[in-house]
């Protein structure tokens, strides 16, 4: 059974609100803020420490820095106002992409960290493992969205994408996956007297971003499909919005 228009009219009224094309540019420059926050610091850490940087973490810092730079020409490009409009299913296809990228950017700060402190390697394995945890929840997410859309939960007279009940078991699990394994890899660094808390503390905040937008995210998926689905989901420009309403008042 697919997805009807009428089992999307929470997420239809969304995309015509917080979502709209002319307020998306909004989170775009707040991932470029947040997101090169971390990108910084990691540059500046293989700037200041080039004879101690892995090879991995080299690399790894140089392809971020060249996406970041197209995440920055395409958050201009998408920031003008007739183009977000007209190009609004790319622009939220790569809104979707930035937040994703978002979710897991400070990943890089950590890596960075752990890479020059000469961390174990363990402690590596545990992030990776975290990430990838992130990325399962974002799936299992993604198809708890749709599931909820064919139920009819995101009709007009639905409870909406997230009942607290059902939502508050992924968290649950999520959360108790990353505390065990970080509480996990902390007893084993004090034990062995490796690796820094700031380790883990930036291991901490790594989760608690990547797992938050992993439940936000599938808002973002829903109204791509939407968009490209039914015609009606394409939001005109303001003004002429308001040229409607008053024509229709006329009458």
């Amino acid at each position: 059974m697919s997805v009807k228009e009428e089992d999307l009219f929470k997420i239809k009224m969304a995309g015509y609100g917080r979502l709209r094309p002319d307020s998306v540019p909004g989170f775009l420059w707040g991932a470029i803020v947040f997101g090169g926050v971390a990108l910084i610091v990691s540059l500046f850490g293989i700037i200041n420490g080039t004879y101690l940087a892995s090879s991995l973490l080299q690399t790894s810092v140089k392809v971020a820095t060249v996406i970041f730079g197209a995440q920055l020409l395409l958050s201009i490009l998408f920031s003008i106002t007739p183009i977000s409009y007209a190009l609004q299913k790319l622009q939220l296809i790569f809104a979707t992409l930035v937040a994703f990228k978002f979710s897991i950017d400070y990943y890089l700060f950590l890596l960075t960290v752990a890479d020059l402190e000469d961390a174990p390697q363990y402690i590596f394995n545990t992030g990776f493992l975290l990430m990838a945890g992130g990325i399962l929840l974002l799936i299992l997410m993604t198809v708890r969205a749709f599931k909820r859309a064919k139920q009819g939960e995101l009709r007009k007279e639905g409870e909406g994408l997230y009942n607290f009940k059902e939502t508050k078991n992924y968290l649950t699990g999520a959360g108790l996956f990353g505390i065990v394994m970080i509480a996990g890899t902390l007893a084993r660094s004090i034990s062995n007297m490796e690796g820094s808390i700031g380790l883990f503390f930036i291991l901490f905040l790594c989760i608690t971003i990547q797992y938050s937008v992993a439940i936000a995210l599938p808002e973002f998926i829903l109204l791509i499909y939407g968009k490209f689905k039914f015609n009606s989901f394409s939001v005109p420009p303001r003004n002429r919005q308001h040229n409607k309403k008053r024509k229709a008042a006329r009458f």
